[in-house]
């Protein structure tokens, strides 16, 4: 890139993914801070922010702020877009800005997706709970997942993002699984599927999966994502490195053993039962009409088939998850959400 100080703007930087993300960047590159500009939506966030990172700049706002974003952008030299990923006007805000951008050489601009859109198929056929052969490969494959349909979830949101690549502004997408473990951030550490699982199950004495069971997800510790980011922004600041970019700046992040969602249901009930935080070992099956009733975006988190193989990062950047899996993270999981429902 030829910078000394190259500008970045980040969003979600308090959030579970964006706050491991920043937290990884700054403990690898603390002269980074001074130059780093990231979207916070409280004067709460704010607070906590320049707590951690005394040297970044807070920009109060949200995703709805399409001209803060737009400038922001407009200003930067690598945008780390970790916030929502279901959110199509403030990727459009964010390569309006890109676009207009006078600064010397290319942006890059790392966004986040989420392997939940390999769902698609399950969602079509109301399959919830089945599985498919389909594996999705982000390298010799990567077509099929750039094919996916319109209706795939946030599959909007990527074409957005990848509409705006050009030799000005070099985009990336990272998309991760059923993400787990404890973040590295300033704000909030905790994730969802895993977390709610393990609550429900402590709250209601039963575990639950939906359907049959068989679907499968990727899944990946939060600190192996974040590490994942790092190193793209590394290539960004090499003036793109080894990274593709554009069309195939297409990351999977994600472990290479993928998990059964009834096979983690069973095991988190079982561990419940050890720990006496439950008497039962019973797993309940819902159908697709009872599950979202029991839980908001059940049949999307754990009823929905997602496979993937997680190629180009460890291809090209070298990257290599080096964390536990998600089956030693139950034990953990279970322990903190019965703090939390303790108020401890």
């Amino acid at each position: 890139m030829g910078l000394k100080l190259p500008r970045i703007f980040i969003t979600g930087a308090t959030g579970y993914i964006g706050g491991d993300v920043f937290y990884a960047l700054i403990q690898k590159y603390p002269h980074l801070e001074a130059s780093s500009s990231c979207l916070v939506r409280s004067e709460a966030g704010v607070k906590l922010l320049q707590s951690a990172y005394p040297g970044a700049r807070p920009v109060l706002g949200d995703l709805g702020n399409a001209e803060l974003l737009e400038s922001a952008a407009a200003e930067a030299d690598i945008v780390l877009h970790c916030a929502s990923i279901e959110d199509v006007e403030s990727s459009q805000a964010l390569a309006r800005g890109l676009a207009r951008r006078r600064r010397e050489g290319p942006a890059y601009w790392i966004c986040t997706s989420g392997t939940d859109n390999l769902g698609w198929e399950t969602i079509k056929n109301n399959s919830y709970g089945e599985t498919y052969p389909k594996i999705y490969d982000d390298y010799d494959g990567v077509i099929d997942v750039l094919s996916l349909p319109d209706q795939a979830p946030h599959r909007d949101v990527e074409k957005v993002q990848q509409d705006a690549a050009s030799d000005r502004v070099k985009v990336a997408i990272v998309s991760p699984p059923c993400i787990y473990g404890v973040g590295r951030g300033c704000g909030n550490k905790r994730s969802i599927q895993l977390p709610d699982l393990a609550k429900y199950t402590i709250q209601h004495g039963k575990a639950f999966q939906v359907g049959r069971g068989l679907s499968h997800w990727p899944n990946l510790h939060i600190n192996d994502l974040g590490n994942l980011f790092v190193l793209l922004v590394e290539e960004a600041l090499k003036g793109g490195g080894n990274a593709t970019w554009g069309l195939e700046g297409y990351y999977f992040a994600a472990n290479e053993k993928e998990h059964v969602w009834g096979d983690i249901a069973v095991l988190v009930a079982k561990e419940a039962q050890s720990r006496g935080l439950t008497s039962s070992v019973d797993v309940l099956s819902w159908s697709a009409e009872e599950a979202d009733k029991h839980m908001e975006f059940c049949n999307l988190f754990y009823g929905t088939d997602c496979r993937c193989r997680a190629v180009r990062a460890r291809k090209l950047l070298g990257w290599q998850p080096t964390r536990h899996s998600i089956e030693e993270e139950i034990s953990a999981t279970l322990a903190e959400e019965a703090r939390r429902l303790q108020g401890i």
